[in-house]
């Protein structure tokens, strides 16, 4: 297995292995997809290709089929502070390969990455309910500093009115 920076020529790949990564968390996701969406992801992959503050990783099988994939964005993610974090995205791993430290390569990559580059933290956002992609995220040392909570307004209105 080999984990190198993603080319034009892997667009199509990296988007059908977001399309498998949204088709997994379709049970935890609150907001839908808007059409299209999935052209605009190709189209962030291909411009972050030429972004230096962004990587776009892939992981190739030894015949050179890609079978993980990685995404991460430099950010500035607290309105407090100037520091910077390296947000990883997108990260997903094709069913079959699991298991077989794929998704740690990638990781390593990306973190690599973040420290040439200065940056002393790497974030990323996972569906709580997920518990695969947690257990697999706090076993390389990640942990919870956020939660989103999210409520239909129908409901919140009834809930509210019924008090």
């Amino acid at each position: 297995m080999k984990v190198r920076r993603a080319t034009p020529e892997d667009v199509p790949s990296l988007v059908a292995l977001f399309q498998e990564l949204d088709r997994m968390q379709a049970d935890w996701r609150v907001f839908t997809p808007r059409p299209g969406f999935y052209d605009e992801v190709g189209r962030k992959y291909r411009e972050a290709m030429s972004t230096p503050d962004a990587i776009v990783l892939v992981a190739e099988d030894d015949e050179g089929e890609v079978v993980g994939m990685a995404y991460g964005e430099t950010q500035m993610p607290s309105r407090f502070s100037d520091e910077r974090a390296l947000e990883l995205s997108g990260v997903v791993v094709r069913a079959g390969y699991r298991g077989r430290g794929v998704g740690r390569a990638l990781v390593r990559e990306a973190a690599r990455f973040a420290k040439e580059r200065g940056i002393d933290w790497v974030e990323l956002k996972t569906f709580a309910p997920n518990r695969g992609a947690m257990a697999f995220w706090e076993g390389l040392g990640f942990t919870p500093r956020v939660v989103q909570l999210t409520s239909p307004t129908e409901a919140l209105l009834e809930r509210l009115d019924e008090a």
